[in-house]
């Protein structure tokens, strides 16, 4: 019996290396990733910093955006076969009728939102928030957050005056008093409110919002170069391993690729998580976000998309297939 398990384990092993083997030979593949310079794609930043993705046989053509919402419009656009995208845009895209299929998440955090206000407009607690400008990115996390926040608070979105930004301007709409308030990401809310000299007043609430980034590209294109996804999977597998092992050396590439000062990113690092999976949580949240979307009438038509059908475990399930959660794969969890 002995001699029989060792004999399965050494096949197993064999079976591994050669797979190994296998990912490496024939031509690259070509792939076009557009992706958010954001800490919250570390797990990139790391994969190409380190060849990875070159080392699993894949020749990227590189996109890099400022958010996510932007790097997701590149695949819409065919400018990018995936992005890298919260998933405020793509429930978004999906009420818009494209047809998107999910990957793996990369990133999740519960902390990685907040609303900074300048104390010089009166705004000291959430209450104040009422009848003030506040700045936001449309169609992004940043929406979602802010009227969140505001419900939990006992206020509305209707209670305050929106003021659309992109994130590049949202310091100097701030500073130049265009704006009372933002709803931003950390920690590009610490970077704020370190130019306003001590003004600033910081509101963040860990209960009310989890964010979750995605790999996601056309329906089409998934379906039809599954290698390529698996390739670039495998890839992402080595960089959260690499991150695991390495958190400082990890920290360091990601710090140089989203420019921001190292103590700012240390200061988040732990509070996110960067790992690959796919999950029930990531649905509901889908879900969540289309109805918000329908009762703010962002919209104009709503009905609830099956996002059963927006997931594509199958490179997962090839390359980390404890990642993928039981309840992605049940049928009877479609309506």
């Amino acid at each position: 019996m002995l001699r029989v398990t060792l004999i399965l384990i050494l096949c197993l092993c064999i079976a591994g290396c050669q797979s190994q083997v296998q990912h490496q030979t024939g031509p690259p593949l070509p792939l076009r990733l557009a992706y958010s310079t954001q800490h919250d794609c570390g797990l990139v930043h790391i994969a190409l910093a380190r060849g990875f993705m070159r080392d699993e046989g894949l020749s990227v053509e590189t996109h890099p955006f400022g958010y996510g919402k932007a790097a997701l419009q590149a695949v819409l656009e065919g400018k990018a076969d995936v992005a890298t995208v919260a998933q405020t845009p793509v429930v978004f895209a999906t009420l818009q009728g494209q047809r998107l299929s999910l990957l793996a998440s990369i990133f999740t955090s519960n902390k990685n939102h907040a609303i900074l206000a300048d104390r010089k407009s009166g705004v000291a607690r959430p209450s104040d928030l009422k009848g003030r400008r506040i700045g936001f990115t449309a169609g992004t996390t940043t929406h979602m957050f802010l009227s969140s926040f505001l419900t939990a608070n006992g206020l509305s979105i209707e209670d305050v005056v929106l003021v659309p930004l992109l994130p590049e301007q949202m310091q100097d709409a701030l500073l130049a008093g265009r704006v009372d308030a933002v709803s931003t990401w950390v920690p590009n809310e610490k970077i704020i409110a370190g130019s306003l000299s001590g003004r600033g007043v910081i509101f963040e609430d860990p209960y009310i919002y989890t964010e979750t980034f995605v790999i996601a590209g056309q329906t089409q294109y998934v379906a039809s170069n599954q290698e390529a996804m698996r390739r670039l999977l495998r890839a992402l597998v080595r960089a959260e391993k690499f991150a695991a092992a390495h958190p400082k050396e990890a920290q360091s590439i990601v710090a140089a690729a989203s420019k921001l000062p190292p103590a700012v990113l240390s200061e988040c690092w732990g509070e996110s998580e960067r790992k690959l999976g796919l999950d029930h949580a990531l649905l509901i949240a889908l879900e969540d976000e289309t109805r918000w979307a329908g009762a703010l009438r962002l919209v104009r038509e709503v009905r609830m998309p099956n996002y059963l059908e927006s997931v594509d475990p199958r490179p997962l399930l090839a390359v980390k297939p404890e990642a993928v959660g039981q309840q992605v794969l049940k049928s009877d969890l479609r309506p």
